[in-house]
């Protein structure tokens, strides 16, 4: 890749289209830089991106020269630098006061520490939603990682690969090996 400056508009030009469509672009990227070894500066690229998760792609490639994504990335950057982000993962928390600083928390921990940090914020114990059903989840998601499942569903991975080999035999998903794991690709049709 040769500079992630393109792609990140791009992502905030997906998210015009609505938070659930920025989802899928972004995760979009990820699988084609992370597993097809494209580069996501080439803007073919992102527009075949944007075709495959349902964009509509004249108003993406607009969005990708307009003022709005370019402000909505720098507003990004703002935060970042204002909260000393610099390392991944971080996460920051906000609650709906304004006037109070966010949370950063940087690195990974158990699920656990973040309902913690959610409850303090809230002053009540937030309710979990129930996942989907896996395959409802795999086909909102079309590609996850054998450890995403086995996270979002609480199982270790070993469990999830198993439930995940099931549906493949139904031809519900298709096994795709990579460097760092598992990925499973979700079978339309």
């Amino acid at each position: 890749m040769s500079s992630p400056y393109l792609a990140s508009i791009a992502i905030k030009s997906a998210e015009l289209q609505g938070r659930k469509k920025g989802i899928r672009f972004l995760r979009k990227l990820q699988e084609v830089l992370f597993l097809e070894k494209q580069n996501v500066s080439n803007f073919e690229v992102l527009k075949n991106c944007a075709r495959s998760v349902g964009l509509d792609v004249e108003e993406f490639v607009t969005d990708i020269h307009s003022e709005t994504a370019a402000k909505a990335f720098q507003c990004d950057l703002k935060i970042t630098n204002e909260m000393d982000v610099q390392e991944i993962p971080t996460f920051v928390f906000f609650n709906a006061n304004v006037e109070e600083e966010g949370i950063k928390i940087t690195g990974l921990y158990p699920y656990e520490v973040y309902v913690q940090i959610l409850e303090e914020m809230l002053q009540e114990k937030p309710e979990a939603a129930n996942p989907p059903i896996l395959e409802q989840f795999l086909k909102q998601y079309k590609m996850v990682a054998s450890k995403e499942v086995a996270v979002v569903y609480d199982m270790t991975v070993q469990q999830a690969e198993k439930e995940l080999k099931k549906l493949m035999l139904k031809q519900k998903v298709e096994q795709i090996p990579a460097k760092y794991g598992v990925f499973w690709r979700y079978v339309e049709g």
